[in-house]
């Protein structure tokens, strides 16, 4: 899988479409049929990347994207507006991009990669004295580069990249390990979640990072990072 996209946009039959040509690129899409619904699954769900569009009922795009707030995945602008003044309007709001519509299908697929590639090239990710390298994979704590596993690594990628954000343990075994039968699931989920706190916390049993929400799931968090109340 490349990525998860969020795809918001009123119009089914847009939607429908923008839905088959991404997975068949390899990346995993949501919809929403409007701002509001964006937003609330923009802070339950993890997305690499947000196609919004301008006209929306109720809240608008722009509206959208400057509530989303720093810690958002980057925005694509999709929108039959193409005034000057619009697309600038669009990228002060805080977009990566602004595509009109109609726009041609190979390029909309090529501007989605470049702006992914921006963003993870700069996805350095810091919690206290954890930094971990999203683009590079490599994970160093207090100054010392940590050893982990390919599963090990794609889960504390997972949660960095949630930013606080508690995650369940059935969405880490979907992510991490492409299962959709949990059986099982929650045991592998927390052994591995104890196979990182030895290898990074100092005391494994009381840590500052891998956090458990119990009956919620997993979060990283530290003093200076963002956590949900």
């Amino acid at each position: 899988m490349k990525g998860r996209l969020l795809i918001v946009d009123d119009e089914p039959q847009l939607t429908g479409l923008l839905e088959y040509l991404l997975k068949d690129e390899g990346y995993e899409t949501s919809c929403a049929a409007s701002g509001e619904l964006a937003l609330v699954l923009a802070e339950k769900d993890h997305f690499d990347l947000i196609l919004l569009d301008i006209n929306l009922p109720g809240m608008s795009g722009m509206e959208v994207c400057r509530r989303l707030g720093a810690s958002a995945p980057p925005v694509i602008f999709l929108s039959c507006r193409d005034d000057d003044s619009d697309v600038v309007g669009g990228l002060e709001s805080g977009a990566e991009d602004y595509i009109t519509k109609p726009f041609n299908h190979r390029e909309l697929i090529l501007r989605i990669e470049k702006v992914l590639r921006h963003t993870s090239a700069t996805s350095v990710i810091r919690c206290g004295d954890l930094e971990i390298d999203i683009q590079d994979e490599r994970v160093r704590c207090r100054g010392s580069l940590i050893h982990l596993s390919p599963i090990e690594m794609s889960l504390i990628k997972c949660l960095a990249a949630s930013q606080g954000r508690i995650v369940s343990w059935q969405e880490l075994i979907e992510r991490v390990w492409g299962y959709h039968d949990w059986e099982g699931g929650h045991d592998i989920v927390k052994v591995t979640i104890g196979r990182i706190r030895k290898k990074i916390e100092t005391q494994p049993g009381c840590p500052q990072y891998l956090h458990n929400e119990w009956g919620k799931g997993y979060r990283l968090c530290f003093k200076n990072f963002p956590v949900e109340p």
